[in-house]
């Protein structure tokens, strides 16, 4: 690994550190980086605190703005519980996890509605969960895979990257 890949210079807190106001989405402000021992340090000016130069012992500043407030991706609902049904009977774990993860969006969703659990009778000891659909009653049956929240929500960042999406 290079120096270069080692260097972490990190975001803009969204607060001046001057006088501590917040950035409006859109302004202009001045960004400078400190070296302080190995690492670098971030601060952030207002344009009413910047000095016109940046101020002793800064390594390089620059101009810039706050970004707009990133908007949440809304997911086709119809092409979601596609997708589910798509992925009934799958065989691979991946996919029974990723049924999972879409069966607790669409749940969030209002889509579908948890009506009770199938106990561990399988093989493996797992936990069937029923949920039923708002739109027609039918009801479906989705294997729960057990998963710590630190597994689930990887799942989730993986299935929302596929679909560019936040879940």
């Amino acid at each position: 690994m290079s120096t270069l890949d080692t260097w972490r210079i990190g975001r803009s807190k969204g607060l001046c550190s001057a006088c501590g106001k917040e950035f409006a989405p859109s302004q202009g402000l001045y960004s400078a980086l400190r070296e302080e021992g190995e690492e670098f340090a971030r601060l952030d000016f207002c344009q009413s605190c910047w000095p016109g130069q940046p101020p002793e012992g800064f390594f390089c500043h620059w101009k810039t703005r706050r970004p707009e407030p990133r908007q949440k991706q809304v997911l086709d609902t119809g092409l979601m519980l596609e997708f589910f049904d798509r992925l009934d009977g799958a065989e691979a774990e991946n996919k029974k996890v990723f049924r999972f993860v879409l069966a607790l969006y669409l749940m969030r969703r209002k889509e579908l509605k948890l009506i009770g659990s199938e106990g561990p009778e399988r093989a493996d000891g797992r936990e069937t969960l029923v949920f039923e659909r708002r739109s027609s009653g039918d009801r479906a049956r989705v294997e729960n895979p057990d998963l710590g929240e630190e597994q689930l929500q990887e799942a989730a960042a993986r299935l929302g990257s596929l679909l560019n999406a936040d879940l």
